[in-house]
């Protein structure tokens, strides 16, 4: 197994010590800026396989709670995966940038709480201000980064191991704390497991068994029990414990049902 390494980026700080995405934005722009961008937001929530914005459509978004994906479609039809979004992070930045690219789809693979601003509207406060675009190319410098470390990450990890990463930061977003372990309702659908994973959805129930095997995880149905410290000592292990938080105790939020 190859060594992982991560680049130095500002996402490399443990949470605790750095602001969020929203929060560092506010907080670089000046006060004048910082009002206008608040009062423009506005926050919404969407359900498992709503699309956010249509492919080849711009938009500006944070994503507040929940996991999207970005996605392409061939001529062919078939959906190609671009990059997925989690909580505490924005999508729609490359095409603010000097050079915008086609903008993908935006799809919620589990219940989640968007911000959205007017796109036009950030596009010219962003030629109009200088502070703006150097925060916003900094955001984008440091999620390009961040995307090419769990490229790499993916790279030199098993299958199994990256699925209990993956299931672990939504459990850490959404799980309630139990005596079994951290509990969740799966909201993931293998279909979406296996997109953003690249494997066959056979595939991830061969991990999932592996995983139930091997104590780190527990099932019935779509509930789920993660042992935490089986957990993030096999991540340890295996060199995938990159962007995982240091925080013991998962925050209880509300579950979700996988539909």
């Amino acid at each position: 197994m190859r060594s992982f390494e991560p680049y130095p980026t500002l996402s490399s700080i443990p949470p605790q010590a750095r602001l969020n995405a929203y929060e560092w934005l506010l907080q670089s722009v000046s006060p004048k800026l910082r009002e206008r961008l608040c009062a423009e937001g506005h926050s919404h929530t969407v359900g498992i396989g709503e699309v956010v914005s249509i492919m080849g459509e711009p938009c500006l978004g944070y994503v507040e709670r929940g996991w999207l994906k970005l996605v392409r479609f061939t001529e062919l039809g078939d959906e190609q995966l671009l990059s997925t979004r989690q909580q505490g992070s924005f999508f729609g930045l490359e095409n603010l940038s000097p050079t915008p690219v086609l903008a993908p789809e935006v799809v919620a693979i589990t219940p989640a709480q968007v911000r959205m601003w007017s796109f036009e509207r950030v596009q010219q406060m962003v030629a109009e201000d200088l502070e703006l675009t150097q925060s916003i190319l900094g955001l984008l410098v440091d999620q390009i980064e961040t995307e090419n470390n769990l490229r790499l990450l993916h790279q030199s990890t098993k299958v199994p191991t990256r699925l209990v990463r993956m299931l672990y930061l939504y459990a850490r977003e959404e799980g309630k704390p139990s005596a079994s372990g951290i509990f969740l309702r799966m909201p993931f659908t293998q279909y979406d497991l296996a997109l953003i994973l690249g494997v066959r959805r056979e595939t991830i129930n061969v991990s999932l068994m592996e995983l139930e095997e091997a104590g780190l995880i527990r099932r019935a149905g779509r509930e789920v029990w993660l042992d935490e410290p089986r957990v993030l000592a096999h991540l340890q292990q295996e060199g995938a414990a990159y962007g995982l938080p240091d925080a013991q105790e998962p925050t209880a939020r509300s579950n979700f049902l996988l539909s």
